[in-house]
């Protein structure tokens, strides 16, 4: 059975309008308030969205500009007094599938609203195929990635990635070198999707099958550069950082290409790590080698590293603002339990903080605590 959601606050319209859907064997939602609408129609899965323009709390216009921002595929259409033709260009500008004036010839609507929702099961027939598709791909991806990190007594080491399509451009792994070494990489291919997903394979094909070779963090940086970043399209690159954790010595060495700075947590206080080198890819008129820099420093017992993609201090709420370092830094400062205990708090203070807004950006941390 299709389902209809009817955003609309005259008892009337509202009333008759249910009649003849139903009527018409749709199953059929009603909302009187346009944020309670906005928020239904994000978490149903509805066959067409019938928004009347003047609602209380949010009109029409701007449900239908907010859901098409976000890539709503649903048909919307938009049933108003506002008859002028101003008012409708607005509307169809929005991204509205019809704009209908009232008062309006239920049986000119209903026909319309029929051949809306074929035209999107024809056309969701052969989208589905592919979502299934990129569903494959997703799982492909996320089983690729470590679910269980290294079991080293002296460090405490968790990690998470959460794509914001259905396939991401974050990656993050762990290489055991020898019984004494740990090192860590997160990486972020510009873009997303698809192209992005697939340089993330080959970037975890280079790193595995470089081990031998890796002796410091900034080495497998190199052999990216070497093996992959000469490759890329011109408008293609990727953002990595390493960290080289010495069990032996107490210490970490940190190597990054044009990445965000790594945070230290020691004590209460949140000390930043950057050091210097430029993104891998296309480098016409500069030496990747020689700008790449390496920082080490000394760690001890309760000292945490946190090492992450832009995807978190970007993240989005309604009001378009970021979560941005300084809730992230806040968020650090806070109790600290377990490296999983510390990404599971992020992840939800995130979830807060985009209450339901879609992600643009993949979402990547990797927490190494140590004991």
């Amino acid at each position: 059975m299709k389902t209809v959601l009817i955003a609309e606050d005259d008892p009337a319209v509202r009333q008759g309008l249910q009649a003849n859907l139903e009527r018409e064997k749709l199953k059929v939602l009603v909302e009187r308030d346009g944020r309670a609408a906005l928020a239904r129609a994000r978490r149903e899965n509805l066959d067409l969205l019938i928004l009347d323009v003047m609602l209380p709390s949010m009109s029409g216009f701007d449900i239908c500009a907010r859901l098409k921002k976000e890539g709503y595929a649903t048909p919307i259409f938009m049933l108003t007094g506002l008859a002028d033709e101003g008012s409708k260009m607005r509307g169809l500008g929005l991204g509205a599938d019809d704009y209908i004036p009232k008062p309006f010839s239920i049986q000119e609507l209903l026909l319309r609203i029929r051949n809306a929702i074929e035209r999107t099961e024809r056309t969701l027939g052969s989208a589905r195929a592919l979502d299934q598709e990129f569903r494959k791909a997703r799982e492909i991806q996320q089983g690729s990635l470590p679910k269980i990190p290294p079991r080293i007594d002296t460090l405490d080491v968790w990690g998470t990635m959460v794509p914001a399509t259905h396939v991401g451009g974050d990656y993050f792994d762990y290489l055991l070198l020898g019984p004494r070494k740990l090192a860590v990489i997160v990486a972020d291919v510009s873009g997303k999707g698809l192209p992005a997903a697939l340089y993330v394979q080959k970037m975890q094909g280079i790193v595995q099958a470089s081990k031998t070779m890796i002796r410091t963090a900034g080495d497998i940086l190199l052999q990216l550069q070497e093996h992959l970043g000469t490759t890329m399209e011109p408008s293609s690159f990727i953002t990595a950082v390493t960290a080289m954790f010495d069990l032996d010595r107490h210490t970490v060495e940190f190597a990054s290409a044009g990445h965000l700075p790594v945070f230290r947590r020691r004590a209460s206080k949140i000390e930043e790590i950057k050091p210097d080198g430029m993104w891998i890819g296309q480098t016409i008129g500069r030496n990747f080698d020689e700008e790449l820099r390496r920082t080490t420093v000394e760690y001890g017992p309760g000292d945490v590293f946190v090492l992450y993609s832009d995807g978190v201090v970007e993240c989005m709420n309604e009001h378009s603002h970021e979560f941005g370092f300084d809730r992230f830094r806040r968020l650090l400062r806070g109790k600290m339990g377990t490296s999983k205990a510390l990404i599971q708090q992020a992840m939800r203070s995130l979830q807060r903080f985009a209450g339901g807004t879609p992600q643009s950006d993949d979402i990547t941390i990797v927490v190494i605590r140590a004991q």
